[in-house]
C-alpha cells in the first residue's frame, strides 16, 4: 500500500516508504550527503505524521543499502526522535533501524543515535 510519505528520488539517494500488514517502513539506498539534508528532513516529518495517522506501534528504517550518511542528515533523525519523545506516551511508536554490520559508520552512528531514546530505538543487523 502506498503511503502519504513522498519518496526521495535523486541521482545520489532514493528513499521509499511502504505500509503493509500494519508495518510502516522506509528504505534508503545510495548516499546521503548535505545535498540530501532538506529532502531527508521533509521525508522524516511526513513519515512521523503518517505513523501518527496510521497509529502504528513501530516504524522500520532500512539503511542496509545506504553507503554513507553525513552528520547533517543524521541531525534530521535526531530532530525526528526528539519530536517522537515529545509526544504523550500512548502516541509514541518505536523505531527499528536495519543496518549493515559491514558498514562500520552505521554501527557507530546508529549506536550514538539510539542513545537519544533508548526505550524507543532498536538497531538490527
Amino acid at each position: 500500500m502506498t503511503t502519504q510519505v513522498p519518496p526521495i528520488t535523486t541521482a545520489e539517494l532514493n528513499a521509499t516508504s511502504t505500509f503493509e500488514g500494519g508495518q510502516l517502513a522506509t528504505r534508503f539506498v545510495g548516499t546521503a550527503d548535505s545535498r540530501a539534508m532538506k529532502s531527508i528532513d521533509s521525508l522524516l516529518k511526513a513519515l512521523h505524521e503518517e505513523a501518527l495517522r496510521l497509529q502504528v506501534r513501530e516504524v522500520t528504517i532500512d539503511l542496509t543499502q545506504l553507503e554513507f550518511m553525513n552528520s547533517s542528515c543524521f541531525k534530521a533523525f535526531v530532530t525526528w526522535i526528539g519530536n517522537l519523545q515529545d509526544l504523550e506516551s500512548p502516541k509514541q511508536y518505536s523505531i527499528v533501524f536495519k543496518s549493515d554490520d559491514n558498514k562500520h559508520w552505521q554501527r557507530r552512528s546508529l549506536e550514538a543515535l539510539s542513545c537519544f531514546a533508548v526505550d524507543l530505538i532498536r538497531v538490527e543487523t
